[in-house]
């Protein structure tokens, strides 16, 4: 699968997560951890082509917009407990990504160390950066649906 094809099908998952999250909520919420494994394996090993910086940038771009995405426009009431749990998902799903990054970039032989240990580094600064500026997006919203 070329690039282009990839990006794309990673996209395609995350807007149907978030249809999902907010249709059928907490389901696709629930999901998260999953969905970020997915999108990390598609991007860490069918886009090889991809440096590791750009990788790892575009890793964590892919992340940061399932995250707005949930915390803007999953279903229920938006509250500092629900964003507790937001936030223990994306834990969960963040844990195995990186790892999946550290793979995918330690088996690269075409790039230089340097670059490989500064896309390493660069995605946890820039995950925990996103998360001290948006760390409380989406609070106070509320999507409720009555399917009577």
């Amino acid at each position: 699968m070329n690039i282009k094809k990839t990006i794309l099908f990673a996209l395609m998952i995350i807007v149907i997560n978030l249809l999902i999250a907010h249709f059928l909520a907490p389901f696709g919420l629930m999901l998260t951890p999953v969905i970020l494994i997915i999108i990390s394996s598609l991007i860490c090993f069918e886009a090889k082509d991809l440096k590791p910086i750009t990788r790892s940038l575009l890793l964590v771009a892919l992340i940061s917009l399932h995250d707005i995405g949930i915390k803007l426009y999953s279903g229920g009431s938006h509250d500092s407990k629900g964003l507790g749990i937001v936030h223990l998902l994306l834990f969960i799903g963040l844990i195995p990504s990186n790892i999946l990054l550290i793979t995918s970039i330690y088996q690269d032989k075409k790039n230089k160390w340097t670059e490989k240990i500064l896309a390493i580094i660069i995605f946890p600064i820039i995950v925990t950066g996103y998360l001290y500026l948006f760390s409380e997006l989406g609070l106070g919203r509320h999507y409720s649906y009555s399917w009577n």
